[in-house]
C-alpha cells in the first residue's frame, strides 16, 4: 500500500516565516526587490525585473502577515509599506479613459498588462486589510479605497464579450496581440477579492467556467477565481463543482509537471490543490469526498517535492539552476501557508 508522506504543520509554518524574513531582506528602501539571486548569496544578483511578480509577492507577504499575526514583525510591515509604495508609483490614469469612468492602469515598460493589474488588486486588497500598516500619504495616487476602485474600473473596462483584452500600449491605448495563459484568471480573482461582482464580471466568469477555460493550462489562478466565485455565489454551485472537479482531474491525471524537477511549476499546482481543499471545508458536500482525499494526498506529495529546492527561506528554480526569484518564493511559500491554514480549518 502506498503511504503518503506529509509535511508537519509546524514545519510548514516555519517555511512561511523564513520565507517572509528572506523577502523582507530583499525589499530595498525604494520598495523595489532584489529580484533574483543565487541561492545562499543575495549579493550574486541576476538581472531583470517583473512588476507582475512584484505584485504577486506583495500579495503573499501581506496575506501571510494578516493570517499569521506572529509573523508580522515591524521589519516585515515596513517592507510591505515600501513595496506597496513602489506599486503606487506605477499606477497611471490611461490617457484614453472616459472621464465618467476614471481608472488606473499599472504601467510597466510602456504597457499595461491585465495580469499585473489583477495581482495589483490582490496586493492592495490585502494591504488594506492590514489596518495597522502605516502607509505614507504619497504611497498611492489616491486614498486606498479610491485607488482600488479605479484599478477595478480599468479591469472591468477590459472585458470584451466572454473574455478580457490582455495588453495595451500605455500611451496610445492600442490593444497589443500578446495573450497570457494566466492573465484572465488573475484579473477575475483580483476583481472578486477587491469588491462586488457586477453583471459583466458575473457574465465573463460564468462563460469562461462553462467552457472549461484553464483546464488545459492547469491554471492555479483559475482555481483561485473559481473557488471565490463558488463561495460568493457568483456562479451556481453546480457549475462551481463541475468546473473545479474538471480542473482538479486535469492536475491529478497528468502530473508530468513534476518530471521537470522545478519548484515553481509544482508549487503552482499545490496552490490550486490546497485552495480547493479549503473550499471543501467551507462548502461541505460541494465536491466528492474521494476526490478531496486524492487532492490532499497529491498536495502532500508535492510539498515534499518542493522541499528539494528549499533552504533558509529561499526556493530556487530546480535541479538545473540555483537561481532564487521572488515569485519562486511567493508560489512555494503560499502552498506551505495553505497547508498550515488547512490544519486550522
Amino acid at each position: 500500500m502506498h503511504v503518503v508522506q506529509t509535511i508537519p504543520v509546524a514545519e510548514a509554518e516555519a517555511v512561511v516565516a523564513a520565507s517572509l524574513r528572506h523577502l523582507t531582506a530583499l525589499a530595498t528602501r525604494t520598495g523595489r526587490f532584489v529580484y533574483a539571486h543565487e541561492a545562499g548569496d543575495i549579493g550574486a544578483v541576476h538581472e531583470g525585473y517583473n512588476l507582475l511578480r512584484h505584485c504577486g509577492t506583495l500579495w503573499f507577504m501581506a496575506r501571510a502577515a494578516r493570517l499569521l499575526p506572529a509573523s508580522a514583525t515591524p521589519d516585515l510591515m515596513l517592507a510591505i509599506s515600501r513595496v506597496t509604495g513602489y506599486v503606487g508609483g506605477k499606477l497611471t490614469p490611461p490617457p484614453w479613459s472616459a472621464p465618467e469612468r476614471p481608472s488606473l492602469g499599472l504601467v510597466s515598460n510602456g504597457a499595461i498588462k491585465l495580469g499585473g493589474l489583477g495581482l495589483g488588486l490582490l496586493a492592495l486588497t490585502e494591504v488594506r486589510a492590514l489596518a495597522s500598516l502605516p502607509l505614507p500619504a504619497a504611497a498611492l495616487p489616491h486614498p486606498m479605497d479610491e485607488t482600488i476602485q479605479r484599478m477595478r474600473q480599468y479591469a472591468l473596462d477590459e472585458i470584451e464579450d466572454a473574455d478580457f483584452r490582455h495588453k495595451r500600449d500605455a500611451v496610445t491605448g492600442a490593444v497589443l496581440p500578446f495573450r497570457s495563459d494566466y492573465y484572465t484568471g488573475e484579473a477575475i480573482f483580483g476583481l472578486l477579492m477587491s469588491g462586488p461582482a457586477p453583471d459583466e464580471l458575473v457574465h465573463v466568469t460564468t462563460a469562461l467556467m462553462r467552457r472549461a477555460y484553464g483546464w488545459a493550462e492547469q491554471s492555479h489562478w483559475m482555481a483561485y477565481a473559481a473557488c471565490e466565485a463558488a463561495e460568493r455565489g457568483v456562479v451556481p454551485e453546480a457549475l462551481g463543482a463541475a468546473y473545479l472537479t474538471g480542473l482538479m482531474e486535469a492536475i491529478l491525471s497528468d502530473p508530468k509537471y513534476r518530471h521537470r524537477r522545478q519548484s515553481t511549476p509544482i508549487a503552482c499546482r499545490t496552490e490550486a490543490l490546497t485552495r480547493v481543499l479549503m473550499l471543501g471545508h467551507r462548502m461541505p458536500g460541494l465536491l466528492d469526498p474521494g476526490l478531496l482525499q486524492r487532492i490532499r494526498d497529491h498536495a502532500a506529495e508535492n510539498l515534499v517535492l518542493q522541499g528539494d529546492w528549499y533552504a533558509a527561506g529561499q526556493f530556487w528554480k530546480g535541479d538545473d539552476a540555483r537561481k532564487v526569484q521572488i515569485d519562486y518564493i511567493q508560489h512555494n511559500a503560499t502552498a506551505f501557508l495553505h497547508w498550515k491554514l488547512l490544519d486550522e480549518a
